[in-house]
């Protein structure tokens, strides 16, 4: 399979293991269950994994268990092998079907005679509903689709490539020419194949072949569809609606989700929980306008107002004609292939911990995202699709700015790395160390600072 940024976090839990149990969570078919089962196989002696979707036989077992120690003793009746105190991980897969479960994750913990690993898709919806989440016992990772360095080492780009790349981001200096292009390329490719292992594994297994990575780039919106008719309850018409107005949605020039598409005079109260679970389940990202452009940028931000990108771009993609898929790949010059390009980036600095957000003012204009480095200064981004990346009248105006007083911003487009003024133009591919070049690994300075509280 593939190697994974996610695989050294699940070491560090295992370096502290038995203080607290591992969950996964993120989108369906990410590489969840593969990851859990490779940190079981390296790092632990045994191993049993209960996947409560598959074996229907076992869920109904353990949804009987009465407390932990009755969960423990039905979990070694199902296990295929001993369970070794102090050596053996139990993996409770799709834990979705079962989320009561967890109410029991602390007692499990404080009995130590095990490890436990959890994991599944739409717990972010699903955990709502459980009655006593183990807070503190639960050390939770959340997986995203493979990101752009992922991408390359899937594919076989060389190591030292990548380190270029890098090193040439982080001091800002020109990528050479022959590996500028090429990675271009790689980028746009990943644009089209997207993330999804399963959809990486096709365009490998095919030999590149665009048809066979959108037959199962389409297989995968298809089983989104499916989860959503089968956990959304009675809110999955409009979520599905939601759902299938994104492409839709993004392909129109001012790229914010227009509500009256659900239905006439539509207000947002009315569909916010529909929106809530469709980024709780990870299938979407909610990127909120913010009006001024101040940390903390949640201050100002205004929910109602939002852009809504799919959390996939591969399978964005596979969801408008293949000629588009065919267009980005050879770069040609007609389509407008902004809004995959929003979408891409809003990907890669979801991947990183940061909320989305952007920036429109009437006088200004609009700034495609919004973000703040380690130190917490507000970083304006704008990601351009097409042949006239020096064009951006909004991100000057704000720049401008006295009231502001923005440092720096940012334009990713296909110029090699350049800097001219307060703009800093970096190629698409600088995603692949966006941590590095927006500062988001930049700590504050360590001052000493006491407090002293009055003698009583």
């Amino acid at each position: 399979m593939f190697k994974r940024k996610a695989l050294e976090i699940l070491k560090q839990w295992k370096a502290h293991c038995g203080e607290t149990a591992l969950l996964v969570t993120g989108a369906r078919q990410i590489g969840k269950s593969y990851l859990v089962d490779q940190l079981g196989r390296t790092e632990f002696k045994s191993m049993v994994t209960i996947n409560l979707y598959e074996d229907r036989a076992a869920k109904r077992d353990l949804a009987e268990a009465t407390n932990a120690q009755d969960l423990i003793t039905r979990i070694g009746l199902i296990a295929d092998v001993p369970l070794v105190p102090g050596e053996t991980l139990i993996f409770i897969d799709e834990i979705q079907e079962l989320p009561d479960l967890m109410t029991m994750v602390k007692f499990l913990v404080q009995d130590g005679r095990f490890f436990y690993a959890f994991s599944g898709s739409m717990l972010g919806v699903e955990l709502k509903h459980v009655r006593s989440y183990p807070v503190g016992f639960v050390t939770e990772v959340t997986m995203y689709p493979m990101d752009f360095e992922e991408f390359c080492w899937a594919v076989g780009v060389n190591d030292d490539a990548l380190a270029t790349v890098r090193e040439c981001v982080t001091a800002l200096r020109p990528v050479p020419d022959f590996l500028h292009h090429r990675l271009l390329t790689y980028f746009r490719t990943y644009m089209a194949v997207g993330g999804m292992p399963a959809a990486v594994q096709a365009f490998l297994d095919s030999r590149n072949d665009l048809m066979a990575v959108r037959e199962t780039q389409k297989a995968l919106v298809a089983a989104y569809v499916n989860d959503i008719t089968k956990y959304a309850g009675t809110e999955a018409p409009n979520v599905r609606t939601i759902f299938e107005q994104l492409p839709l949605q993004l392909d129109e020039k001012s790229v914010r989700f227009r509500l009256n598409s659900l239905e006439p005079n539509a207000r947002y109260e009315k569909f916010r929980l529909d929106f809530n679970w469709l980024v709780s389940a990870h299938v979407a990202m909610k990127c909120n306008i913010v009006r001024d452009p101040k940390s903390p940028l949640q201050v100002t931000e205004q929910p109602s107002s939002f852009k809504l990108y799919e959390s996939d771009t591969g399978m964005l993609t596979s969801r408008y004609p293949s000629s588009m898929a065919r267009d980005l790949y050879l770069d040609k010059r007609d389509p407008n292939l902004g809004s995959l390009f929003e979408n891409v980036f809003a990907q890669a600095l979801t991947a990183c911990g940061r909320p989305l957000f952007y920036y429109m003012n009437r006088k200004r204009g609009e700034v495609d995202f919004l973000t703040e480095d380690g130190l917490g200064r507000v970083i304006p981004i704008e990601i351009k699709s097409g042949r006239t990346p020096r064009a951006h009248a909004a991100l000057n105006a704000l720049l401008a700015s006295d009231e502001y007083a923005i440092e720096r911003g940012y334009v990713f487009s296909r110029l090699n790395v350049e800097v001219a003024g307060k703009v800093v133009y970096l190629p698409w591919y600088a995603a692949l160390c966006l941590p590095e070049a927006l500062g988001f690994e930049t700590e504050r300075p360590t001052d000493t600072f006491r407090m002293e509280l009055p003698l009583l």
